[in-house]
């Protein structure tokens, strides 16, 4: 469905222009908190290790990735600018995207709620950190971890989904 409504627009795409610490350490975790604080027992916390706190004491990372259309592309880099356009365009969930999910402590967390914010809406995802298949990101380093999506292990990731929200009910849930 096209979203037409013209605050669920600007709500879209005022999401899509926020700073990446505004985004993922701010509003993405609000957002977390807000939908399942019910649920989970979600609340923000204000430890340095992790971003949650869940019924029961288990703590939880939170990470999104805001995934956007390629930029066009142009003989000149230069030019860039002129090319983009004054929007960012959400690539879309059949589309051809990839996520990166970076700056992982799987020590620090237990478990790990992870959103793809698409065209259609907010994907989320909760799994428990022994079931997330992690590399290093850094080949020296065994303690930072991440991992990566795309369109095709997608499907992979179905047993911890938890919903896809429409950019109407994040508007609901933003607005509340």
């Amino acid at each position: 469905m096209v979203e037409r409504d013209p605050q669920v627009m600007a709500l879209k795409q005022a999401v899509a222009i926020m700073s990446s610490r505004t985004f993922g350490e701010r509003w993405a975790e609000a957002l977390l908190e807000a939908r399942y604080s019910q649920k989970y027992g979600l609340r923000r916390t204000s430890n340095q290790a992790y971003d949650l706190l869940e019924h029961g004491g288990k703590r939880a990372e939170s990470k999104f990735s805001r995934l956007f259309l390629p930029l066009p592309e142009v003989d000149d880099d230069l030019k860039l600018p002129l090319n983009q356009g004054s929007t960012k365009s959400y690539a879309s969930l059949g589309g051809s995207w990839t996520a990166n999910f970076q700056k992982l402590h799987p020590k620090e967390f237990d478990i790990l709620y992870y959103g793809l914010v698409l065209d259609e809406g907010i994907l989320i995802h909760r799994a428990a950190v022994e079931d997330l298949h992690l590399s290093n990101q850094h080949r020296n380093n065994t303690e930072i971890k991440q991992f990566h999506i795309d369109q095709d292990s997608l499907q992979g990731h179905s047993a911890h989904r938890i919903e896809m929200l429409s950019w109407s009910e994040v508007y609901t849930i933003v607005s509340g």
